[in-house]
């Protein structure tokens, strides 16, 4: 499991990252999708993607992967599942995950 700033993960996606705009939506739902294309994944290669499909084989999941995080100021998004698009990008569905209820008086008992 990575677990990534909002920073960390502009620098992977590359020249175009999730804006701030994105997030703020993305925060509202408590879900969404991050899209990236084969040179971000670097799976760039057709005939091999393909061959590895009729196999039954995963390929990489890129950036990242199910179970990773993403820390977004006070939030944090778990990655709940990744879908390869047919041009070899990959989609990552985010989750927002739950704060915490009453840290402070759960450790105290």
């Amino acid at each position: 499991m990575k677990r990534l700033t909002r920073a960390e993960l502009a620098e992977r996606v590359g020249p175009r990252p999730p804006s701030d705009a994105f997030w703020s939506r993305v925060i509202a739902a408590e879900r969404g999708t991050i899209s990236v294309g084969p040179e971000v994944v670097g799976d760039t290669d057709r005939r091999a993607r393909e061959n590895r499909r009729r196999r039954g084989e995963s390929g990489d999941d890129g950036l990242l992967s199910p179970g990773d995080m993403i820390d977004v100021g006070e939030e944090s998004f778990v990655v709940v599942a990744v879908e390869e698009t047919r041009s070899g990008g990959r989609r990552y569905r985010i989750d927002l995950v739950e704060p915490r209820r009453g840290g402070e008086e759960e450790s105290r008992c």
